[in-house]
């Protein structure tokens, strides 16, 4: 069984994430090809915050990027079959004008047929192209997947990622706070 990887409703707006500086636009993520950095990926967020309360999730809301944790990029960076999924950018955030290292930007390196598109609801993003890319009003997935797979993007809706069921076990067991399990 697959899951779409969605971001939890309880993450306050002042907790997102901005893209200060680096090397990578959001758009190359969706490619899903290794991207080379030499630097770290920098983020800040705009706003005092409670630190304490900001570092207790695990996913973080940045428009077009997947950062995680810490934590949880160390718990990952021992799968090795996660990693033919994933690729984990090495990324900075800037919380209360302190810069915290050890952050992880998401590459996903791997595409899946996933969705249902007969049972799905989609509408085409620009009138003049219905052929074009979609934008999902509701989404079906395919009964049955039988990719072996971590993390994947859809190859239907690039926006869509979805994780296995051995992820999301993984991502239970370990209390991970930031997504809808």
């Amino acid at each position: 069984m697959i899951y779409e990887l969605k971001k939890t409703d309880n993450y306050p707006d002042n907790y997102w994430l901005v893209y200060e500086q680096g090397s990578v636009d959001p758009l190359d993520l969706r490619q899903c090809k290794i991207i080379k950095i030499n630097n770290p990926l920098l983020f800040k967020v705009e706003k005092k915050v409670s630190e304490k309360r900001l570092l207790s999730f695990d996913f973080y809301r940045c428009c077009g990027f997947i950062i995680i944790s810490p934590r949880l990029a160390n718990l990952l960076a021992n799968n090795k079959d996660f990693l033919k999924d994933v690729q984990l950018l090495d990324a900075n955030v800037i919380i209360n004008g302190q810069n915290h290292s050890g952050f992880k930007a998401l590459n996903i390196l791997r595409m899946l047929s996933c969705i249902d598109l007969d049972k799905s609801d989609s509408e085409p993003i620009l009138d003049y192209l219905p052929d074009g890319p979609k934008y999902f009003n509701k989404i079906v997935f395919k009964e049955e997947v039988i990719e072996n797979f971590y993390m994947a993007r859809s190859l239907e809706y690039k926006s869509c990622i979805v994780i296995s069921d051995k992820l999301k076990q993984f991502f239970i067991e370990n209390n991970i706070k930031g997504i809808d399990l």
